[in-house]
């Protein structure tokens, strides 16, 4: 695994005869076409992605964030690893999924639900688009406080909160440059929500950094 983490950092691997690219000893998946090993693959609780034989990462050891060990983390880079575009799309769904499945977490949850969201923009699979919402909604159902931390200005880590970044994606096309999950327009985004049982107050521009999400009450 050390020497895995080493040539993923230096480089994306290269070309193989035509299956994948190489990450060290791993092949990963080039194509956009996701056999799905179970109904809720890649939604928390559900750990069936660890059975799946097209998984590239189910003898990697993906590291989560240690404030004792703050360096041990791995998974973003593993990440950055991948094939920028449609090409690493599959990849990063079963990277994020398999942590996910190991680590439920919000975080998880949302890269998850962000790379399902591309392998959709990158194929128009119907079945992908159906699990995409499923997934960015159970980061709402059982993260719904969780955040990600994003560096900027200098190295100074912030954090974000999924639960905007989840309505944010669906609500304007441009927060991800992916196809719309919600045919119809931001109505339809917002009637969704209310069938999920959740309000959101859309985010304005030039930011768009202040969007609300609420839990609805009767």
């Amino acid at each position: 695994m050390c020497s895995l983490l080493a040539l993923a950092v230096s480089s994306c691997g290269s070309p193989d005869s035509g299956d994948g690219t190489i990450i060290s000893d791993i092949i990963l998946p080039t194509d956009t076409l996701l056999n799905f090993e179970c109904v809720d693959v890649g939604i928390a609780g559900e750990q069936c992605v660890l059975d799946d034989p097209e998984n590239p990462f189910l003898s990697v050891a993906i590291t989560e964030f240690n404030v004792n060990d703050p360096d041990a983390e791995n998974k973003f880079t593993l990440n950055n690893a991948i094939p920028a575009g449609p090409t690493g799309a599959k990849a990063r769904f079963y990277l994020w999924a398999t942590a996910l499945a190991r680590r439920p977490s919000g975080e998880n949850q949302y890269y998850t639900a962000k790379a399902l969201h591309e392998l959709f923009d990158a194929g128009g699979d119907p079945l992908v688009q159906e699990q995409a919402l499923k997934a960015y909604r159970s980061v709402l159902d059982n993260f719904f406080g969780s955040v990600t931390f994003f560096v900027c200005c200098g190295g100074v880590s912030f954090p974000a909160p999924l639960n905007e970044l989840v309505a944010d994606n669906l609500y304007r096309p441009d927060a991800t440059g992916f196809a719309p999950l919600i045919p119809g327009g931001t109505l339809q985004v917002l009637s969704l929500f209310g069938e999920w049982g959740y309000t959101y107050r859309p985010a304005k521009p030039p930011n768009f950094d202040d969007g609300l999400v609420f839990v609805t009450t009767n």
